[in-house]
């Protein structure tokens, strides 16, 4: 059965070069072409194609709005533009694209933005990211960033994250989000069928309607013990067949198996609070990272339950550091608390709030930085 397009275009030229070019791509049916991009929306979200090639115009606001509508009807959105810069690319996923394309359309891009939204099970095309949230010390908060960046980065490009409980023995993600997982990670790196896509995703379990799904630590202590660094290898290269972006919440321990965790990760979320002990703590971790030849770039330090009246300034703690603070998280005591008894993330609680605006850019800024790695 062929797949469903709606082509949304103004100029003939440029219809006709793609027209031309998807005469040769047996999967997709072109159903509609448009170039009052209203009546394109109104039958778009009646009819439920399942692809969208949308040229932009220079109403880029209004533009975008109209992706984030397509891509809130489930539709796969193909965005074409001529401006190709770094932040023009990013600003269209952000608001639901799917993939981007360059014009002049060059026929192989197309087809390849085209394989990325027609095949449900296609391996993922670009890196996965490994996003580790680390500390040393207890009581800092690294599970609800854990949860909270995964959900935001799940609900930000649409693509597929997991969400991987490494915080052995006893990990709390799941009663975060009020899961009860049927597979752990166990079963997982002891199954002959790891690495195939459909397998992970469906031994995962995915959190309400989003793109986020959580894989649990061993249910019982003796399996969480028994997990080897090798283990731990093989599944974060079975993860990566199958998710974009996969955040860790790690344990404290400085032991064999997190600092496999942490060697395998693209990055690292070293979490910390300002007092003074747990900044000394943090500088430990640093010079740690230093002797393994972490490269710099790949550490960030992330203060949480920030506040701005605090004694101790981030100032003085990039001073004492000798490295920027990546990331602040405020401290709103009452809604992380609330996100925690409700077992929900911070921006289903309160969507307006200081601290679901600040995941939500911590979130854009790691997409942003990686997709820009992606492109050097």
């Amino acid at each position: 059965m062929k797949n469903r397009m709606v082509i949304f275009e103004k100029e003939a030229q440029t219809k006709d070069v793609i027209l031309g070019y998807l005469s040769d791509y047996e999967d997709i049916e072109i159903e509609k072409t448009f170039d009052d991009y209203n009546d394109g929306i109104r039958y778009a979200k009646e009819n439920k194609p399942k692809v969208v090639l949308f040229s932009m115009t220079n109403d880029k606001i209004g533009c975008f709005k109209m992706i984030s509508r397509l891509a809130d009807f489930g539709i796969n959105v193909i965005v074409l533009s001529e401006d190709y810069t770094t932040s023009n690319i990013i600003q269209t996923l952000r608001y639901g694209a799917k993939d981007f394309v360059s014009k002049p359309v060059i026929k192989k891009d197309l087809f390849v933005a085209l394989v990325k939204c027609t095949q449900d099970e296609v391996k993922v095309m670009k890196k996965s990211q490994i996003i580790s949230v680390f500390s040393n010390k207890g009581g800092v908060g690294k599970t609800a960033i854990a949860t909270n960046l995964a959900y935001e980065l799940a609900k930000l490009t649409r693509d597929k994250v997991a969400l991987v409980d490494l915080n052995l023995p006893i990990g709390d993600v799941p009663t975060f989000l009020d899961i009860r997982p049927t597979v752990d990670i166990a079963e997982i790196v002891n199954s002959s069928t790891c690495n195939d896509s459909k397998f992970l995703t469906d031994a995962c379990r995915k959190y309400q309607n989003s793109t986020l799904y959580v894989l649990a630590e061993p249910p019982y202590m003796e399996h969480s013990r028994t997990l080897s660094p090798e283990q731990v290898v093989k599944l974060f290269d079975c993860l990566r067949n199958a998710f974009s972006y996969i955040v860790v919440d790690m344990g404290t321990n400085v032991d064999k198996l997190n600092m496999t965790i942490l060697e395998e990760s693209d990055m690292i979320m070293l979490t910390t609070i300002i007092n003074l002990p747990l900044i000394r703590n943090c500088q430990r971790c640093l010079d740690l990272f230093e002797n393994l030849q972490f490269k710099d770039s790949k550490v960030k330090v992330l203060v949480n339950r920030y506040l701005e009246n605090d004694e101790i300034t981030v100032e003085d703690v990039e001073k004492t550091l000798n490295k920027p603070v990546y990331w602040k998280i405020p401290n709103n005591y009452f809604t992380i608390m609330s996100s925690i008894n409700k077992a929900i993330p911070v921006s289903e609680v309160n969507e307006n709030s200081n601290i679901t605006d600040s995941y939500s850019g911590l979130a854009a800024k790691i997409t942003e930085e990686m997709f820009e790695t992606d492109l050097s």
